[in-house]
Parts: C-alpha cells; sequence; structure tokens
C-alpha cells in the first residue's frame, strides 16, 4: 500500500514538471508578445488589440502553474530557525501539521475556484477587449491548486520517510 501511493504521488510530481513547461511557456509568449506589441505601437503607431488582457491571463497562468512545481522542488522561502532547535518528534508534528494545514487550505481554494469558475459561466463573464471567458482560466487555476496539494502531500511523505531514518 505504501509503495503504491508513493508511485501515484510520484506520478503526480511528473504532472508538475509539465505544468512547470507551461509556466515557463507563457511567461516566454508575454515577453515576446510584450516586445512585439511596444515595437509595433512605436514604429507602426498601431498597437496589438487585447495585449493587456493577454498578458494578465498568462500572469496567472505562470503564478499557478508554477506553484506545485516550486513546491516539489522546495523553492518557497522557508525560515526554520526555530523548528530545526527543538527535538527531532516536535519537527515532526510541526511538519505534519503545517503540511496539513497547508494541504487543507488548497483544498479550500480548489473549491472555491471551482465555485467562482462555475458563477462566472454562468454569468458570461468575459474579457472586455477579446471576449474571453474567464471560467476555463479559473478552472485551471483550481487544478493547479489540487496539484499543490499533492506536491506538499509528497514533501510531507519524503519528510517521514527521510525521519525513519
Amino acid at each position: 500500500m505504501e509503495k503504491e501511493s508513493f508511485k501515484v504521488v510520484r506520478k503526480t510530481a511528473g504532472l508538475s514538471n509539465l505544468f512547470n513547461l507551461i509556466a515557463s511557456l507563457a511567461l516566454l509568449v508575454i515577453m515576446l508578445l510584450t516586445c512585439f506589441d511596444i515595437s509595433m505601437r512605436y514604429l507602426f503607431s498601431r498597437p496589438i488589440p487585447g495585449t493587456y488582457e493577454i498578458v494578465s491571463i498568462l500572469g496567472a497562468v505562470v503564478a499557478a502553474f508554477a506553484m506545485p512545481y516550486t513546491m516539489l522542488e522546495k523553492g518557497h522561502v522557508a525560515v526554520d530557525i526555530l523548528v530545526k532547535s527543538l527535538s527531532r518528534g516536535k519537527q515532526l508534528v510541526i511538519e505534519t501539521v503545517t503540511h496539513l494545514l497547508g494541504i487543507l487550505f488548497f483544498l479550500v481554494l480548489v473549491w472555491q475556484s471551482v465555485e467562482l469558475g462555475l458563477d462566472m459561466k454562468a454569468a458570461g463573464e468575459i474579457t472586455p477587449i477579446l471576449h474571453i471567458p474567464f471560467y476555463p482560466l479559473i478552472y485551471l487555476i483550481g487544478l493547479c491548486f489540487f496539484g499543490l496539494c499533492v506536491a506538499i502531500l509528497h514533501n510531507l511523505l519524503d519528510f517521514w520517510k527521510k525521519a525513519k531514518r
């Protein structure tokens, strides 16, 4: 059973690499679109309509899709001076509680993302210039929050495995 759970988490961790690739490509598109828009604006007085909308949407994609990968790589800032001074047992309790609270928090965000996506779809919310619907982006952000929950679980299982040694 334990090996099976690690296998599922590892496969999902592989998905975080795909998410990170999507975030990287979105960042590249932001850069290229911004450069092209500025060039068109100054050289031909013809800015690209909807650039602000596309850059805003892709900015959300960059932030959301990079979260699971960053969590797996432990790329977030962590101040653990106090925790490191505690006994191994207390460290295990604190790490477990904080990881479980993180999972709970992001599961609430998954749920709220689905709720918000449903509301935006029902209301027909779209961007003003290009008329891009918002709800698919909200669902994707919720998916990334779920991926983040799995990444937190992966880190917790990894911590427990190291603590047993």
